[in-house]
């Protein structure tokens, strides 16, 4: 079950929603098991046999035997080795989880912010339509322009209706996105990354390089586990009791059974299984670094392409300006159409909006170089 996060209060910065995600996600660690045996490799086995010699003077035994499996010294060095590993395992998955968290709370603080942003124009496009219809009514019905001009006003300013309830409704879906995955109910204002932007990324470091790495120094020591060069010591305490007619006599004793590592012995079945699983690391370790260092290649042509789309916008915005002074000045002195005007208009406003998305678009990119390089807020 999720744990809630208090809902009283919003995200100052994306390390406050961050840490509402987690919150929210619960724990990452498992129940905690019984602490292992530093000296028994496994569960102690009681054993116990009688033998009937079926015959008026022969001799019945009774014995029972408590097998203790022992670890050898290889097995206990490897036992400690896999402890200090787990923790090391435990650790990466634990900083793996948070970046995997840190891409969800980047991602949907940034939708919310494109959301706000397109609710933002929409606004700004409906508020001239609205004043722009309502003059040109007015000029309608006391015949100072046409009807067609006012009708074709009002169809636009009807669409530009229509566009800000979608916004609003994806504003809505983003806010739903962003209290779900953190259990806070506004998005932090200011959404710069910490640091300067990664220029190369360190991919050793990775998060999602070092929980593999983890995981397979790991699974490598539990295989050795299973080789035969590591098996267990076998003690058995013996307690034997032997009865006939004449005599009963009760004998203890012990039994050790050693394994002969000096042979080499190994076993073809774990043997494969070491391989088996060396493959699949190189394999997987392979797929991981192609996909974290394409998905970086296409974050830094996407980084690219945005910064000279802010160029161009950045001109074409202070063009619109100057044409919208134009516009005004023509339209004192009636030397434009009140439809040439309104398109005019409204293309300064797509312009400038599209350069407002654009920073935005801008500020995301950042964001996901800074996921990509493996960077939490």
């Amino acid at each position: 079950m999720l744990a809630l996060a208090s809902p009283l209060a919003g995200a100052a910065t994306l390390e406050d929603a961050l840490a509402g995600a987690l919150e929210r996600a619960g724990p990452l660690g498992e129940t905690p098991l019984p602490e292992a045996s530093s000296w028994l490799s496994g569960v102690p086995t009681l054993s116990a046999s009688y033998l009937d010699s079926q015959q008026a003077l022969g001799e019945d035994e009774t014995e029972f035997s408590l097998n203790l499996p022992i670890k050898s010294a290889a097995r206990r060095r490897l036992d400690s080795r896999l402890e200090t590993q787990a923790d090391r395992y435990a650790d990466a998955s634990g900083v793996y989880r948070r970046w995997l968290y840190a891409g969800e709370v980047r991602e949907a603080a940034w939708g919310h912010r494109l959301a706000a942003l397109d609710l933002a124009a929409a606004r700004d496009r409906r508020a001239l339509l609205a004043e722009l219809s309502e003059r040109l009514t007015r000029l309608a019905d006391s015949g100072a322009v046409t009807r067609y001009t006012a009708l074709i006003t009002r169809r636009s300013l009807i669409d530009a209706e229509l566009a800000v309830d979608e916004a609003q409704r994806e504003l809505q879906r983003e806010e739903g996105i962003f209290l779900e995955l953190t259990g806070l109910p506004s998005v932090p204002e200011d959404l710069a990354e910490p640091g300067p932007d990664p220029a190369t990324p360190a991919w050793e470091s990775h998060p999602a390089v070092r929980r593999l790495e983890a995981s397979r120094a790991q699974e490598a020591s539990i295989l050795a586990l299973s080789a035969p060069a590591n098996a267990s010591w076998n003690l058995s305490l013996v307690a034997r009791e032997l009865d006939n007619p004449g005599l009963t006599q009760d004998q203890y004793g012990i039994a050790v059974e050693l394994p002969l590592n000096f042979l080499g012995t190994q076993s073809s079945s774990n043997r494969s299984q070491q391989g088996a699983a060396r493959r699949d690391y190189l394999i997987a370790r392979d797929q991981l670094w192609l996909s974290l260092r394409r998905h970086w290649e296409t974050l830094q042509g996407e980084a690219r392409h945005l910064v000279r789309r802010r160029e161009l916008l950045a001109e074409a915005a202070a063009l619109a300006d100057r044409i919208e002074a134009q516009v005004t000045a023509l339209e004192a002195s009636n030397e434009i159409e009140a439809e040439l005007r309104l398109q005019r208009l409204l293309d300064v406003l797509d312009t400038r909006a599209a350069l407002a998305r654009t920073e935005a678009l801008i500020g995301r990119n950042a964001a996901r170089l800074h996921q990509a390089a493996g960077r939490t807020p």
